[in-house]
């Protein structure tokens, strides 16, 4: 990376600065706000920072996001911004216990292999975006590939999804994406030598909770961490690896043991796939985060991030989603 990369990266801290660790690389999504960054269209907020966990996961300079970024938006006014601007809530349904949910997902796991762990991960991602210079530019969601191996150059591509809002029902202010849907907005290449993924990351290839947690050590968790912080990690892990059935199911399992995890029940995700929400412990105290099973698969197949209050210049509501698995 070179000293332009560097400022740049700065920058986006600065963006986020109560999010980002400053001793861990950019993730994909992240470089795509740097990219944004080098366009014009992103200010820093002047925030305070506040350390923790970032609830993305810490990743490594070109892994796939799998939460997108929040960065302030003054479009409409407050009250408009919660209305026009974010998602609906899913609607949930009764889902049965914790204990049906664990055995449901176990059993579907169980049924068939699943994929393979692979370096090669798809995700659709929707979040927040800034304007700057009075720049009202819609937020579409981005479909994100990242690929990435040992010794060989990794690759990033994002490509613009279908706009959130239907053909003029966009709220009054707010311009149309720049991009179309299928577009590539950025394709980066890294390699090898740039590639610096901590090695207990890219050397994971168990299914053990051994194994796991090692990987999952390099997000900065351990078995003590919270539910909350566990999925941040998780989340994290996912933006590298495509897991297999059989580490999905661990993971599962590490997530309930660590407790404060609560069943909101049935619902369609972000895709339209019939999944399970279940509410980890809050890593912030305005901010809900939801992990999604598969009621088809029993893998975990996304997560959101809703704001219960506003917060720095954020209104209450959802402001971000990221769906896994987004070619299965």
């Amino acid at each position: 990376m070179n000293r332009h990369d560097d400022e740049l990266d700065r920058l986006f801290r600065a963006a986020r600065p109560a999010e980002v660790r400053s001793d861990r690389p950019l993730g994909a999504a992240e470089i795509a706000l740097r990219e944004n960054i080098i366009r014009g269209n992103v200010r820093a907020p002047n925030r305070r920072a506040r350390p923790r966990i970032i609830w993305a996961g810490a990743t490594a300079a070109l892994a796939t996001l799998a939460v997108a970024v929040l960065v302030t938006i003054s479009v409409l006014s407050p009250a408009q911004q919660a209305v026009a601007l974010t998602p609906p809530p899913l609607p949930y349904s009764t889902a049965g216990s914790m204990s049906d949910v664990v055995t449901d997902a176990e059993r579907a796991l169980s049924a068939s292999p699943g994929p393979e762990q692979a370096s090669h991960v798809e995700s659709v991602v929707w979040g927040w975006s800034a304007e700057i210079e009075q720049q009202r530019i819609e937020s579409v969601p981005q479909e994100i590939t990242f690929d990435w191996g040992e010794g060989e150059t990794a690759t990033t591509t994002i490509v613009a999804a279908d706009s959130y809002w239907p053909d003029g029902d966009r709220p009054p202010g707010v311009e149309p994406s720049p991009y179309r849907p299928g577009e590539i907005i950025d394709e980066v290449k890294t390699a090898p030598e740039d590639f610096d993924a901590p090695a207990e990351l890219t050397s994971l290839t168990g299914d053990s909770r051994e194994e796991l947690f090692a990987a999952l050590g390099a997000f900065g968790v351990s078995e003590s961490s919270s539910s909350g912080e566990l999925l941040a990690a998780i989340d994290g892990l996912m933006q590298y690896w495509t897991l297999s059935n059989a580490q999905h199911a661990e993971l599962l399992e590490i997530l309930i043991d660590a407790g404060d995890v609560e069943v909101l029940g049935a619902t369609r995700d972000r895709l339209g796939r019939d999944v399970i929400g279940l509410q980890v412990s809050s890593t912030i105290p305005e901010r809900t985060d939801t992990v999604f099973i598969s009621r088809d698969t029993g893998r975990l197949v996304g997560v959101e991030s809703e704001l219960i209050e506003p917060r720095d210049g954020l209104p209450a509501g959802v402001i971000s989603y990221a769906m896994w698995d987004a070619a299965h």
